[in-house]
């Protein structure tokens, strides 16, 4: 990124519309009467604000970069709010391919592979298997004891 067609806006964000393709926000600069509107893809958007939609109304500053005859937005920042640096938090690029990748998301298909390789890891015999199975089977057919609390409101009734 070059410097030369860089520029830094403070200002206010007034409104944010979303779609399904590209948010929009409403920057108006500070000391002028007029907002800008700032196009940010979907994709894009979540980047710029990680933890959620930025507040209104309180003062930003908007990194902007000429590219051709459009403006792209950069970065987005509250100056008086907490800073992180990137290289601060080495996982935070790590997590943003994870996110890309489908089939690392797909958590139902982990625990399958997770679940399989613990049954593959048990070392029983089958003597041993079956006499699980039989312990199991008894105690599934225990009966289920049914305490009776009686009647709340009067307090009578009901087993001791």
């Amino acid at each position: 990124m070059s410097q030369e067609n860089i520029q830094e806006v403070i200002g206010f964000i007034t409104g944010i519309t979303k779609s399904a393709e590209v948010n929009i926000l409403s920057f108006q600069e500070k000391g002028q009467p007029g907002a800008i509107a700032l196009t940010i893809e979907t994709r894009r958007y979540h980047e710029l604000f990680p933890a959620g939609d930025p507040i209104l109304g309180i003062e930003m500053v908007a990194v902007l970069q000429q590219v051709g005859k459009k403006l792209q937005v950069v970065s987005i920042y509250d100056p008086e709010g907490d800073f992180i640096a990137a290289d601060e938090v080495p996982e935070l690029g790590q997590l943003n391919h994870q996110l890309d990748d489908v089939k690392s998301t797909d958590v139902y298909t982990n625990l399958i592979a997770d679940r399989q390789k613990a049954v593959d890891h048990i070392d029983a015999s089958t003597s041993e298997l079956e006499e699980l199975a039989r312990e199991h089977d008894n105690a599934s057919q225990v009966p289920e004891s049914k305490t009776n609390y009686g009647d709340p409101v009067t307090d009578q009734g009901g087993n001791e």
